[in-house]
């Protein structure tokens, strides 16, 4: 056992010396794993804000409807952006996406986020949230 740790130490030594740090972190992104129709783009944003409620109808004149309550998990506010992109009935992107929204959550409270497609071809959407 004696003459394991000196082998051992120089195979260590042999094998920084040649660049070798370790095995890589892991790294996991599981912010951007969507909760329902909604997708956190940020570590930020997936820490603090929830989504407490969310509704989808279709409007009288076919185009989709989205209204979501975005809840902040912070006691301070927190600004975030907020972005639509929608899908027709086959999961293709539409070209309606909106534009990015600013958002102010206030501190453990929630804020209400509403939406409309532009094209009548929207079946399902995806909400992006990110930190500024």
């Amino acid at each position: 056992m004696g003459r394991r740790l000196p082998v051992a130490a120089a195979l260590l030594m042999l094998l920084m010396a040649c660049g070798w740090r370790g095995p890589a972190p892991v790294q996991t992104w599981s912010h951007l794993q969507p909760v329902g129709n909604v997708i956190a783009l940020d570590e930020a944003a997936w820490r603090l804000v929830s989504l407490s409620d969310y509704q989808v109808a279709r409007g009288d004149d076919g185009r989709l409807d989205v209204v979501l309550e975005l809840a902040n998990l912070s006691a301070l506010d927190v600004e975030v952006q907020v972005q639509t992109v929608f899908r027709d009935g086959q999961g293709q992107l539409l070209s309606d996406e909106t534009g990015w929204q600013m958002m102010v959550l206030p501190g453990n409270g929630s804020s209400r986020y509403e939406v409309r497609s532009l094209s009548t071809d929207a079946e399902s959407f995806v909400v992006q949230v990110k930190t500024p």
